[in-house]
């Protein structure tokens, strides 16, 4: 009887610890997926800018919170733009954000030409 009863709260132990695991890598992928989102908006909102709007080598960062799995969470949004040509820039975007003291980046490029007429 007591043999059973210590196999089963170690069943049940290894359970509740496998449900945590779970719910923490969720919380990461919705992150991760947010950080992405972010990142895109920041990107389509930069690229929309004239051309002449897009600054050269300066290092814009921002804090964004949002709302993830019903808690706010703080995002940290980089930004900087190099000259590859005269007609040409690449721009980098990068959003950070960290979970239980460990840090995240997702980062995307995109080069950005003059248009006709800018």
């Amino acid at each position: 009887m007591l043999m059973a009863l210590l196999v089963m709260t170690v069943g049940l132990l290894g359970l509740l610890q496998s449900v945590s695991v779970a719910y923490q890598q969720n919380l990461r992928d919705k992150l991760r997926k947010e950080a992405t989102q972010l990142a895109e908006e920041r990107m389509h909102d930069w690229c929309r800018l004239p051309f002449d709007g897009i600054t050269g080598s300066v290092i814009k960062e921002e804090a964004s919170g949002k709302l993830v799995a019903g808690s706010p969470w703080r995002f940290s949004v980089a930004r900087e733009a190099s000259t590859v040509g005269s007609a040409t820039r690449k721009l980098h975007v990068v959003v950070k954000w960290s979970v239980k003291g460990t840090e995240s980046r997702h980062e995307i490029f995109a080069l950005r030409s003059r248009r006709a007429g800018e």
